[in-house]
């Protein structure tokens, strides 16, 4: 039955981006965040004469039919996540586009649970350094409210305005509020004081040097790794004491540029977990990618003896997820003591 509904509700959303993105004439990606918005209001939101009258009463006749609330809010998620994932095809978008998939944020959760268990407030102030669709963080959150007392507080800076467009409609649906900034994330920001930084980081090379030129995890020469800046600038802007997870390639500390990323870990915060996800996630071993867990100095943070390594089990295997919960319990009890 849900599928059958899913079904419907995808349908739906893709027969009407497609008509908005011929009345409009852009990418679909573009035509869909502003229909998702439309459905919601049930009425076309018209621009600088564009769409036409003639195409909005059209596609007002659509909408006034078809009714949001009559669907269960995860089913709808699903759909608007099938048409991100046509427009992903159909736009190709690059790979940094692309939105990450549901279960990285179900295993992020996991290990946000175990970090938390005794922290003194159920409430986190989180920022995704590169939010993109925003599904990181809803899908973290909703597995925290499922399994936990947590819950987070959503803040995204992305510098692609259409992804937070999409961020900002899937939030709208879901009625999960997300704070969202377009802008630069290498760059200063605006806010700071965050208990959580939760992202999937965009691999490549950063083109502003200049924007560089303060950190500590810069390239000797050429062009900086966005992904290492990325990291450097978010940990900055976490509380004393405060948590980095970020998803990164595997082999983050195999590149030409990990001497200093390196440095910086040993010496400007304390690296705790080094976590490879499921393989069975990835086409390919050199796709692999892993989840890092940072702590900021200060407040009675400390670096732990021995760096929990490890691979983070299929979900479907109970066994192996039993043991890894354990293992982290274990972990967490060694390494977080917070503040009361």
């Amino acid at each position: 039955m849900a599928q059958t509904q899913i079904d419907k509700i995808f349908a739906f959303l893709d027969q009407t981006t497609e008509k908005l993105r011929k009345f409009l004439n852009v990418p679909y990606r573009d035509a869909l965040s502003e229909n998702i918005f439309n459905i919601i209001e049930q009425k076309t939101h018209i621009e600088d004469g564009y769409p036409t009258a003639a195409q909005a009463q059209e596609l007002d006749k659509l909408y006034q039919n078809f009714e949001l609330r009559d669907y269960p809010l995860w089913d709808v998620k699903r759909a608007i996540e099938l048409t991100i994932i046509k427009a992903q095809k159909v736009d190709n978008l690059d790979v940094n586009l692309l939105m990450t998939p549901d279960i990285i944020g179900t295993l992020s959760a996991l290990v946000i649970a175990e970090i938390f268990r005794h922290y003194p407030q159920p409430q986190l102030e989180t920022m995704d350094a590169a939010i993109g669709t925003g599904n990181l963080l809803i899908e973290a959150n909703r597995e925290l409210q499922k399994s936990t007392h947590l819950r987070l507080a959503m803040h995204g800076i992305d510098n692609d305005y259409h992804s937070l467009e999409i961020a900002s409609a899937l939030g709208e649906v879901l009625q999960n509020k997300i704070d969202l900034y377009h802008q630069d994330a290498v760059a200063h920001w605006l806010h700071s004081g965050y208990d959580l930084i939760l992202s999937d980081l965009p691999v490549g090379y950063y083109p502003l040097d200049e924007n560089a030129n303060n950190f500590q995890t810069k390239a000797a020469t050429g062009h900086s790794y966005a992904h290492h800046l990325l990291m450097e600038q978010a940990m900055q802007n976490v509380h004393p004491a405060g948590i980095g997870l970020f998803i990164v390639p595997s082999q983050i500390f195999e590149t030409k540029q990990a001497q200093n990323l390196v440095h910086w870990m040993v010496t400007a915060v304390y690296l705790q977990a080094v976590l490879s996800l499921p393989q069975s996630l990835f086409a390919s071993p050199q796709a692999a990618k892993s989840l890092l867990v940072l702590q900021r100095h200060g407040a009675g943070a400390q670096q732990i003896k021995e760096v929990l390594m490890g691979q983070i089990p299929d979900l479907k295997d109970t066994s192996a997820i039993i043991k890894f919960k354990d293992q982290l319990q274990d972990w967490t009890k060694k390494t977080f003591v917070w503040e009361k």
